[in-house]
């Protein structure tokens, strides 16, 4: 019998999935943190600079998508995952190895790789076994807070830390210990989705058999993928091109920097589970729209103001913004369609998001930035953030208490 207390399956399952997609984050985003120093070894560019961001993105592009369908149909999800995480964990560990910027960028495309599959696979997972009432609040945690927590608050301390009292190399050597914790727990403790009690666990997408062609015409899926698409150029411009220009433009020391990016991984932290549960009571729609318009100002406050502590304090608060993320990533998606599609779906609006967010993005973003001055990224980040919402206008609403209440209303009329 499963055990009904606090530490039931999928309470472990969170938990587990809440330190792997952080760990995902934090080896992912710890380039950016430790560019100032890596950009001195190496006589990096900021063109440069884009391409490491990119290189990751545009393997992690493929990869997502293909471990959204692995997901769906393989029968040892927890060994397929495993694998993934003690891989990349290697691999991150290599980067501190890297003698030239070639073999740091051929590491970043091996890191796309493998790290790709691991959130479609989790987020696939999670979307089976979660209950209807907590479906966005554990999909926020996972994603939001623990992608917040390790990469977006602790990486910045935790890397640029070491990498001034030993060198950057130091920071990735030390990566390889999570990931092996990391592998032993899901390796013990998980266990593969029942598929098939898959369709009767779903009250928002239609019992009746569909094939995938059909899933991509749903308006949600396309709408979710242009949007996360756009919010990905917002995250990876803000995330990639905010400290060298903290740094660079702003003359602040990496301490300095490394306080105000935690800010943002601070409130992304709080705020990447509390806006994610909002909508499971308000509904997905205007929970997108609420927070997703303050994302837009989030760039701006470190462009235009001086004051060390008013940007530390506006970052925070505008990083509310980040919990749409995973709402346009993985809650509408999987609750606009059966959920068998639910791995391949979050795979395929990831993967084209990394597309233009994580590749093009990082890519365009240095050459504008060479050219026109380093805060033409954080620029390009606003911008995006606001097509983000413009485009989440057009959402037709899937959340079940609000669709509950539409059918409802509907029967009644």
């Amino acid at each position: 019998m499963e055990k009904r207390g606090f530490w039931n399956y999928e309470n472990k399952l969170v938990t587990i999935f809440f330190f792997s997609i952080g760990f995902v984050f934090f080896d992912r985003l710890a380039l950016n943190y430790l560019v100032p120093f890596i950009q001195k070894d190496f006589a990096l560019t900021n063109t440069q600079i884009g391409l490491l961001g990119s290189a990751l993105a545009i393997t992690w592009a493929i990869s997502g998508p293909l471990g959204g369908y692995l997901s769906d149909r393989v029968k040892n999800q927890k060994l397929v995952l495993a694998f993934f995480i003690f891989a990349f964990s290697l691999v991150s560990l290599l980067q501190g190895l890297a003698g030239s910027f070639a073999m740091l960028f051929i590491l970043r495309l091996i890191m796309g790789v493998l790290e790709g599959p691991v959130t479609p696979i989790t987020q696939g997972m999670l979307a089976v076994e979660s209950s209807e009432k907590r479906r966005g609040f554990n999909v926020g945690f996972t994603m939001n807070t623990g992608n917040a927590i390790f990469g977006s608050f602790l990486a910045p301390l935790i890397l640029v830390g070491i990498a001034n009292a030993f060198d950057w190399r130091t920071s990735f050597y030390l990566t390889i210990i999570p990931g092996l914790i990391l592998t032993f727990f899901i390796m013990k403790t998980l266990r593969n989705p029942q598929k098939e009690a898959v369709s009767a666990k779903s009250s928002t997408a239609s019992s009746e058999k569909v094939s995938f062609r059909e899933v991509m015409k749903h308006r949600n899926i396309w709408l979710s993928i242009v949007t996360f698409s756009f919010f990905m150029i917002y995250v990876m411009a803000f995330q990639i091109f905010g400290p060298v220009y903290l740094v660079n433009s702003k003359q602040f020391t990496t301490g300095t920097m490394s306080i105000v990016m935690a800010a943002f991984g601070a409130g992304f932290a709080i705020f990447g589970v509390l806006v994610p549960a909002i909508s499971d009571r308000i509904g997905r729609k205007p929970t997108s729209l609420i927070f997703g318009i303050l994302s837009i100002f989030t760039p701006l406050a470190v462009v235009y103001l001086d004051s060390v502590g008013l940007i530390v304090a506006l970052v925070f608060l505008f990083s509310s913004g980040m919990g749409v993320g995973a709402l346009l990533m993985s809650v509408i998606p999987t609750e606009s369609v059966p959920l068998k599609y639910a791995g391949v779906t979050v795979g395929l609006t990831i993967g084209i998001g990394e597309l233009f967010g994580g590749v093009l993005n990082p890519i365009l973003s240095g050459i504008a930035a060479d050219a026109f001055g380093l805060s033409a990224p954080l620029l390009i980040s606003s911008a995006a953030a606001l097509f983000c919402f413009i485009f989440s206008l057009f959402f037709q609403e899937t959340a079940p208490v609000k669709v509950r209440v539409n059918k409802e209303i509907d029967i009644v009329v």
